[in-house]
């Protein structure tokens, strides 16, 4: 829990949380790859590489590659992008004397939670370079508080305890400072300060806000973790410290850390694209496996993220039958719409998997009357015919600036992964 911890406080946003990853993995010993070169891998190897910043691959072989056998690809899939508040190409706004930055909402959060919170940018910038097509990439954490959204006061708005709408264009733009109309821009001196630029040299950015507010434990026996991006974040972590722990018999055991889940996964770093497709290829190419399409068909992956515990003050929300907890284990999500593809062949390999493993699992559906959410599962199968389960680590105030999730299911899903792997 402690190092999830430091994962979390460490990554502010998907590019920093694919540079947490592989820290890790090259302290573990795994070599990097690229995707654009041919790969030379051997039995027992651990690798890495990343696709675009914000997506990150690794996989570990068996020490007997002549043991290999179905199912061949052993995969763990979860994703690094979480719901925030993305800053536009052109952020500078002043208004009544303040100085504001323009925002675009990015997946699905609840607003409100992002109100009067102390929130910092973290992310990308591109600087010029000699080679157009390959300018120069910066990562950038103010870490310090910089903007704050804050609400209209409940006397000018008597009915705000009864709910409110509030406007992404009107109501969530975050003020950094004073301004008056000859004021630069405030966002483009931190970051020529932060990078050591002119500010000629910075030529876009794709910076994100996140909450300054520390990860902490709470309860009255500290059996909670209360703290951002738990979605997905605690997903990823489990299966990156599951493959650091694997040890192969008979299958190549990989993690994969997607991005733009929240909007949709249509990107060469989602799981929308053939990226992790060709991350298969080039594995079997390298281990000169010559049926790739039977291999994909008998390979297998968990679809890691975070699923809905029952809310202890809104049970009517929930599935009349099937509860979830937390500290109850890991969440096996079922649709019959197919938001979750799991099937009843799959899913019961992953319960007798957590079942060899010590671990008690659940089951969640949503209400039969409601609409849920849905996560990398479906994408990927509409790509890889592989057989899929789709699960997750219970977590309460889904998708809002802090979530709530038992510390027990870290170590429980954790678990459950390294006897996935090792089996």
């Amino acid at each position: 829990m402690k190092d999830f911890i430091r994962f979390l406080e460490e990554s502010p946003v998907c590019f920093y949380t694919v540079r947490a990853l592989c820290k890790r993995f090259e302290a573990a010993g795994f070599s990097a790859l690229s995707l654009y070169e041919d790969w030379q891998i051997e039995a027992g190897g651990k690798y890495y590489l990343t696709v675009g910043d914000s997506a990150c691959f690794a996989f570990v072989l068996p020490e007997d590659l002549s043991q290999i056998k179905a199912p061949v690809y052993r995969m763990i899939g979860a994703h690094t992008d979480q719901p925030c508040l993305r800053v536009k190409p052109t952020p500078d706004m002043r208004q009544n004397g303040y100085y504001k930055l323009n925002i675009e909402v990015y997946g699905g959060p609840i607003y409100a939670t992002w109100m009067d919170r102390p929130l910092s940018l973290a992310g990308r910038v591109v600087l010029k370079s000699e080679d157009v097509f390959n300018p120069q990439v910066c990562y950038v954490d103010l870490k310090k508080p910089v903007l704050v959204i804050p609400n209209l006061a409940i006397h000018m708005n008597h009915e705000v305890n009864k709910g409110v709408a509030l406007d992404p264009q009107t109501d969530l733009l975050p003020i950094g400072g004073f301004a008056s109309g000859e004021d630069g821009s405030l966002l483009m001196e931190a970051l020529c300060a932060e990078l050591q630029v002119q500010a000629e040299d910075i030529l876009d950015f794709d910076l994100f806000t996140y909450t300054t507010e520390p990860p902490c434990l709470a309860g009255f026996k500290e059996e909670f973790l209360s703290a951002p991006h738990l979605d997905d974040l605690v997903m990823v972590h489990t299966a990156a410290a599951a493959l650091l722990e694997a040890k192969p018999q008979t299958g190549v055991d990989i993690f994969c850390g997607f991005d733009h889940e929240e909007v949709g996964s249509r990107s060469r770093m989602g799981a929308g694209s053939d990226t992790l497709h060709i991350v298969l290829e080039k594995i079997s190419k390298a281990l000169g496996r010559t049926h790739l399409t039977e291999d994909l068909l008998q390979s297998f992956l968990i679809s890691g993220d975070v699923a809905h515990a029952t809310h202890p003050n809104h049970p009517e929300r929930h599935d009349p039958v099937l509860t979830t907890k937390l500290g109850g284990g890991p969440v096996i999500k079922i649709a019959a719409a197919q938001s979750y593809v799991t099937q009843s062949e799959d899913y019961v390999v992953y319960e007798q998997i957590c079942k060899k493993a010590g671990v008690p699992v659940q089951k969640f559906t949503n209400r039969s009357n409601a609409r849920g959410g849905s996560t990398i599962g479906p994408i990927i199968a509409g790509r890889i015919p592989c057989r899929i389960v789709d699960m997750g680590i219970p977590i309460l105030a889904m998708h809002s600036a802090r979530e709530l999730m038992a510390v027990k299911d870290y170590d429980l899903t954790k678990q459950s992964f390294i006897t996935f792997y090792n089996e």
